[in-house]
């Protein structure tokens, strides 16, 4: 039976984002999907120059501030690239789920399979293993890029060991060498490599976000200390005044 007052099902392009049909109570912040990235714009220069001109020629605080800038930059974008990591790696464990529950249903009962049954269901996982390789081709701030030789890929570990489990079983699904057994134990190996360098790049991602947050403290309480030597005799601190 139909009800007229139902809408027609609609496909929604989220572009990898959330997207929420009701009412949603943030407390005043933003909703968030998968991702946010807040890009802040700073007119360094003007910064710098306002600097000299207001301290002393050897005053040492706009050489440091460019330092201490610079170093947050570099923490960024290996914060970027080991989060992309992390996105890649998880939906390529992911989709492979389907697969691999098809591989333990056949071992499990003794089945024979279907080579080319399986092979629809590992297409997926290829795709998205293939999207982390160009990927692996374009980083820059947490290992040397992906790139192939005639001797094979050489790059990040991630990607070669990944790359080398795909194309193991892929092996395993080609006429003539299809081989149950042998894919299961290549399934669990893939299945292997992938979690273990999800972890890893889990571990590197708390890592620099850990050297983000000691570094502005640092910077953070060398600026108040600064603030705090400058003031005049007998200045009120807002801890003082209070």
């Amino acid at each position: 039976m139909c009800d007229s007052d139902l809408t027609a099902p609609q496909t929604i392009a989220t572009e990898g984002g959330a997207y929420v049909a009701d009412d949603v109570d943030t407390g005043g912040g933003d909703f968030i999907g998968r991702d946010k990235i807040i890009n802040y714009q700073l007119d360094l220069p003007r910064l710098l120059a306002a600097l000299h001109e207001a301290l002393p020629a050897d005053d040492p605080l706009p050489q440091q501030l460019l330092d201490s800038l610079t170093r947050f930059q570099e923490l960024h974008a290996r914060l970027h690239e080991w989060k992309e990591l992390h996105n890649c790696l998880n939906d390529v464990l992911m989709v492979k789920d389907q697969f691999t529950r098809e591989v333990e249903r056949l071992d499990a009962q003794g089945e024979p399979g279907d080579r080319r049954a399986l092979a629809r269901l590992w297409r997926p996982v290829a795709q998205k293993v293939s999207l982390l390789l160009d990927w692996a081709a374009t980083v820059q701030h947490i290992a040397a890029p992906l790139v192939q030789t005639p001797d094979g890929r050489q790059g990040p570990r991630w990607a070669v060991e990944i790359g080398a489990a795909r194309a193991h079983i892929e092996a395993l699904l080609q006429p003539g060498e299809f081989d149950l057994t042998a894919l299961y134990d290549a399934t669990y190996d893939f299945s292997d490599v992938s979690e273990r360098h999800l972890y890893l790049a889990d571990k590197q991602l708390r890592d620099t976000a850990g050297t983000l947050y000691t570094l502005s403290q640092i910077i953070l309480g060398s600026m108040k200390r600064e603030r705090l030597s400058r003031a005049p005799s007998g200045t009120p601190t807002a801890a003082g005044a209070a």
